[in-house]
């Protein structure tokens, strides 16, 4: 028995020190990625020089800057919202602060993991540590997840209506890489589509990993953890057919993932309108962001760098000069993606602090 809890210890302990040497291999490498994309950004353009880009940054106006800054807290805001407001309707209620550290802890781990993997375990774990129960929080991530999806459809689709002729003018390795987003998105849906609504199929995924799990001996005692499982996933159904009822929830959920990628298109917007662009322009800004977000989803890179950057910068020289375009992509994007993650991972540190402060009080109880 004593040996069992032994071994159970130690692998435990490895698990442990393997993430946290994969955080800092996947830290170091989206470090990497990132100074390398502003590399080749800057080499797009041979007129392109660091002094000339802070004099574009120090005459943007305060104003737009300042609503391109609000943009950033909304887009995290909105996206903890939305989680919380089906947690609420289990009964597990939640302050908007809580809102504001899930979220931030998605939108954190997703940028810096590949294939945004890391964004809804860390999500998850926070979650988990309020109180709340693991059906609810599968079913609130999934939902969420699932209007993630929606929302970005849509918006393409509104930017594509908006303005037919930019999506044409893209050269043929963006068009690749917005029509691979766009099918990736269609799959996505599709599979938080039988999650949510097809609950054998969720089952057999939950079994089919459980059994390499146990083939692997990762998990051990199959009867009791099959027991396990199968009470979880009744839970799950159970919250799931409620919520397939409230169609106002599903509503207001889907409302708020499309408010989050509008503020996420508004940073860029409010940027371009900060160094010098035309009011006339802002809907082709517009257009041209829905498909840069589209086409971000077809790379499996941390944060989509460089796919984004090529996207960004491909888009805005339809409509601006090749050296406007890099300026306004470089300042841009640090606002929406790079600004923002400093902020989230900011927020959860934070939240670690305060789950660790709260553990340590319940231990003196």
């Amino acid at each position: 028995m004593q040996s069992s809890n032994s071994q159970k210890e130690k692998f435990i302990k490895n698990q442990s020190e393997n993430n946290r040497q994969n955080k800092i291999f996947w830290g170091i490498f989206f470090v990497c990625i990132t100074i390398l994309s502003v590399v080749v950004i800057a080499s797009f353009n041979q007129n392109f020089s660091f002094p000339q880009f802070f004099s574009f940054v120090k005459n943007a106006s305060i104003g737009w800057i300042l609503l391109a800054f609000c943009c950033v807290i909304f887009f995290i805001f909105f996206e903890g919202w939305s989680i919380t407001s089906i947690c609420s309707s289990f009964e597990f209620s939640s302050k908007h602060k809580n809102s504001f550290f899930y979220s931030a802890a998605d939108i954190y781990f997703s940028a810096i993991t590949p294939s945004a993997s890391g964004g809804q375990p860390a999500t998850a774990y926070f979650m988990l540590k309020d109180g709340i129960s693991i059906p609810i929080i599968t079913l609130s991530l999934l939902y969420t997840l699932l209007m993630y999806s929606f929302s970005i459809v849509i918006l393409t689709i509104v930017g594509f209506l908006l303005n037919p002729s930019l999506l044409f003018q893209f050269d043929c390795i963006a068009k690749i890489f917005i029509l691979a987003g766009f099918l990736f998105q269609l799959g996505l849906i599709f599979l938080f589509y039988c999650f949510l609504y097809k609950h054998s199929f969720l089952n057999k995924v939950c079994q089919f990993f459980l059994k390499i799990l146990l083939k692997l001996h990762i998990v051990h005692d199959k009867e009791s953890k099959m027991k396990k499982l199968n009470e979880i996933i009744e839970n799950y159904q159970q919250s799931a057919l409620l919520l397939q009822g409230k169609r106002k929830l599903i509503g207001k959920i889907l409302f708020l993932n499309i408010m989050q990628r509008i503020c996420q298109i508004g940073v860029i917007v409010f940027v371009f309108l900060a160094t010098g662009g035309q009011l006339q322009d802002v809907l082709s800004i517009f257009s041209i962001e829905t498909f840069v977000i589209m086409g971000a989803y077809s790379a499996p890179l941390p944060g989509a760098v460089g796919v984004t950057d090529y996207l960004m910068i491909n888009g805005f020289q339809k409509i601006m000069s090749p050296l406007s375009a890099i300026n306004l992509e470089l300042f841009s994007r640090g606002l929406s993606f790079y600004f923002c993650i400093i902020i989230c991972g900011i927020a959860v540190i934070i939240k670690y602090f305060l789950i660790k402060r709260s553990s340590k009080n319940d231990r003196n109880l």
